[in-house]
């Protein structure tokens, strides 16, 4: 087995040929009030009560008033520390860190601090970033974003390897006067590249333990798909997003929505298991309701959905 492999929220939430199901969080609502710290707790944990796999995070470091109403979104690390210390299995993953617009070394403890005090359950998108607006405020050209990327990525395997790992790179320097005193469990955390980064899918295929995408059209999905498990000499998990309008009418039919679907929960389970037919390994579903509360939400696909795709017991 590799290090990775080792990883314990790695092991609960991906297995080849097998499906999981997560959700993306800040838990929101349109056209309702914000939904508050203790709310948020409350819905990981029915999350997890109900087996759901995993929370995924977005990572915004700035708000523009361009983006409209969107939720209050806390620091990922600070976010999911504490929903870790309210919850006892559930992976906790982000998607994705801006790791463009944060020093490596920074990135490399904070990430090494949830890892041990979660008892191993990060899951670490990664991405280059797609705000204009932001990169002005860190002082980062776009121009080197891909190289950037790259840089972040092998700085981050470096220093997870060793305390005091010889690192001369763009971005830093580090000798073995100075060093890290924590490294992850299994001197690893799983990252996971979202979209292409400015990079090819050699180089994700080849330097990142899974890959975040976007819902496309099935067919698209699928060739996609089998573009990334092609010729990978270990298992490598695919990773979906998907946007959800889910009817109380469970006998909906499907209507395509920007990122995803509008369909009452049977035909989103045959969706699902469609997804799954083609090597999907874990689709973080974010639901888009304006006429549902969310719990009820969660209830309705935990009961009836998340049965059919468990989470890997360990």
């Amino acid at each position: 087995m590799t290090t990775i492999e080792d990883h314990e929220g790695f092991k609960r939430t991906f297995k080849d040929k097998h499906l999981t199901l997560g959700l993306s969080i800040p838990f929101d609502q349109p056209k309702q009030k914000q939904i508050n710290i203790d709310e948020q707790v409350e819905l990981a944990q029915l999350a997890e009560e109900l087996d759901y796999s995993s929370l995924f995070v977005r990572d915004n470091p700035l708000y523009s008033k361009y983006l409209g109403n969107v939720t209050e979104n806390y620091d990922p690390f600070v976010f999911l520390t504490y929903l870790a210390a309210h919850t006892s299995k559930i992976s906790l993953g982000t998607a994705s860190i801006v790791a463009t617009l944060r020093h490596p070394l920074h990135l490399a403890k904070a990430a090494t601090s949830l890892d041990i005090l979660s008892h191993e359950r990060l899951l670490l998108g990664m991405a280059t970033g797609d705000r204009s607006f932001e990169f002005p405020a860190f002082k980062v050209n776009e121009d080197e974003l891909s190289e950037r990327y790259r840089t972040t990525i092998k700085s981050l395997q470096q220093l997870w390897q060793s305390n005091a790992p010889d690192i001369s790179n763009a971005i830093f320097e580090l000798s073995e006067e100075s060093v890290l005193q924590v490294l992850p469990k299994n001197k690893a955390i799983p990252m996971l590249g979202t979209g292409y980064s400015k990079q090819s899918i050699e180089w994700l295929k080849q330097n990142m333990d899974g890959w975040i995408f976007y819902a496309q059209h099935f067919q698209d999905q699928k060739q996609l798909v089998e573009q990334w498990h092609k010729d990978n000499e270990i298992f490598k998990p695919f990773i979906n997003i998907l946007f959800v309008d889910l009817s109380s009418n469970p006998n909906e039919t499907v209507k395509p929505i920007k990122g995803g679907y509008r369909t009452g929960r049977k035909m989103l389970l045959e969706i699902l298991k469609a997804y799954e037919t083609i090597g999907t390994n874990h689709i973080i579903l974010r639901f888009i309701n304006k006429d549902r509360q969310l719990k009820d939400i969660i209830n309705e696909v935990g009961t009836y959905i998340v049965p059919h795709f468990p989470t890997h017991q360990i």
